[in-house]
């Protein structure tokens, strides 16, 4: 991606009224790895009291703009989002949580979108939301007031799922254990990578080792050796196997050799490395 995901996503608090819920939603921002954060004409705006709420967010909050009107929060946007709950007469379409992120990254990354939350105790009004081509709504049960803070949290948290399952977003993972831990979350994210599906090539290995595997207990005897090789292709692409699973059947398919290329050891006793 050209731009990151963090400069196409603009939240846009409207009136809020609450300067700690304007920290809250600067803290959930900065998890879910947002940077862009527009105020529209907040009515008692109070930046120390936004950070006591957003430990560690004094970059995002040092960024935030404010602004008078909804006019100058939507300038180089294509594109605005409304979240709220109200159900309206001419509702433009609606999303889930999961939905808008879905359509966000699918988006050209020259294009900017705003989510626009409303106040604490009316939400979004009419002409704020008529100013949107979607809206999203955060599914729950019954009951649907979700603090401001949470509900930034939530449309963040699934932007940021749908972003990195489709590779979109690095960065070098938080610290686990605290700040001072040596292991971070990129650690673990490159662990995960023997989980994704191996690639074709990665399969021809396995298939040759198993069927001179299976040539030297005589398999290929009563059936022809191309043939086989087919067969053993076709049966792991279609197990959809991973990095990690191909590697233990290699393993597995090698542990078996040695076992035939060492007919008097004891099989059970590990192998010397």
């Amino acid at each position: 991606m050209s731009r990151p995901l963090a400069e196409r996503v603009v939240v846009v608090l409207v009136e809020p009224q609450q300067s700690g819920n304007v920290g809250a939603a600067a803290r959930a921002m900065k998890n879910m790895g947002l940077s862009r954060l527009v105020l529209v004409d907040p009515p008692a705006y109070d930046p120390e009291r936004a950070r006591w709420m957003a430990p560690g967010c004094d970059d995002l909050l040092a960024e935030t703009r404010i602004v008078k009107t909804l006019d100058e929060a939507l300038e180089g946007v294509q594109l605005a989002v409304a979240a709220t709950a109200r159900h309206r007469r001419y509702d433009p379409k609606v999303l889930d949580s999961a939905g808008l992120a879905e359509t966000i990254t699918e988006l050209p990354d020259d294009h900017t979108v705003a989510i626009l939350f409303g106040r604490e105790d009316s939400g979004l009004d009419n002409d704020a939301v008529f100013r949107c081509a979607r809206i999203v709504r955060i599914r729950t049960p019954e009951h649907a007031s979700l603090n401001l803070g949470q509900a930034v949290l939530v449309i963040a948290h699934d932007l940021y799922e749908a972003a990195r399952d489709k590779g979109m977003i690095g960065g070098g993972g938080r610290k686990l254990g605290g700040r001072k831990a040596a292991r971070s979350t990129a650690s673990l994210q490159k662990q995960k990578e023997a989980d994704l599906p191996a690639d074709l090539p990665a399969l021809e290995p396995a298939v040759a080792e198993l069927v001179e595997l299976l040539e030297r207990v005589g398999y290929t005897r009563a059936a022809n050796p191309t043939k086989v090789s087919l067969t053993a292709r076709q049966a792991l692409q279609s197990a959809g196997l991973t990095q990690r699973e191909v590697h233990a059947l290699r393993g597995m398919v090698g542990r078996v050799t040695w076992a035939l290329d060492n007919p008097d050891a004891d099989w059970t006793a590990p192998r010397k490395r």
